[in-house]
């Protein structure tokens, strides 16, 4: 069974639901006790209220309450000038430094793919005690290499194949 919001039982009370809203939360708080003691808590919260004095508001009220929002605006308008010189002087010079900083970094990554390959290239050559390049079959026995030897006749895979081949005839 779902429970009925306190928002609902509030309107409920309040007299501010429809007439067949109305009946079916009637028909749930009968059946369903969590919903029944959460409408006494309201119902006594509202009798609570209705029992207080009505408190008279200062003839200064409204008039300090607009003072102190018109405070507050200027202040959040300020901070956001703030913000604004912050973005427009800041802004211009990231920009700028993503110009510099994207093919730098990717000039780095390169030199250093271009290092670690040399490294292992070499370090397969010495591990192996070769003196000249491998074969491809060679190759691909030191790595184990056969998943690309079974291409479909006709695959770019297969046509790749071939022309690998043909360029250890040559």
């Amino acid at each position: 069974m779902k429970h009925i919001s306190k928002r609902k039982l509030s309107a409920f009370l309040d007299g501010e639901v429809c007439k067949e809203e109305k009946h079916r939360i009637s028909e749930h708080v009968k059946s369903c006790a969590s919903c029944q003691k959460e409408v006494d808590r309201l119902s006594y919260v509202s009798h609570s209220l209705d029992a207080m004095e009505e408190v008279q508001a200062s003839p200064y009220f409204m008039l300090n309450l607009k003072q102190k929002i018109i405070e507050r605006e200027s202040k959040r308008a300020i901070r956001l000038w703030f913000l604004e010189e912050i973005n427009r002087v800041l802004i211009p010079v990231l920009e700028g430094m993503n110009r510099i900083l994207i093919p730098a970094g990717a000039t780095a990554l390169f030199l250093v793919s271009l290092l670690c390959g040399s490294y292992l290239g070499t370090s397969i050559y010495q591990i192996k005690g070769l003196k000249v390049l491998p074969t491809r079959e060679g190759f691909d026995n030191f790595f184990s290499i056969t998943l690309f030897d079974n291409f479909p006749e006709g695959s770019l895979g297969n046509a790749y194949a071939l022309l690998s081949m043909e360029g250890e005839r040559q």
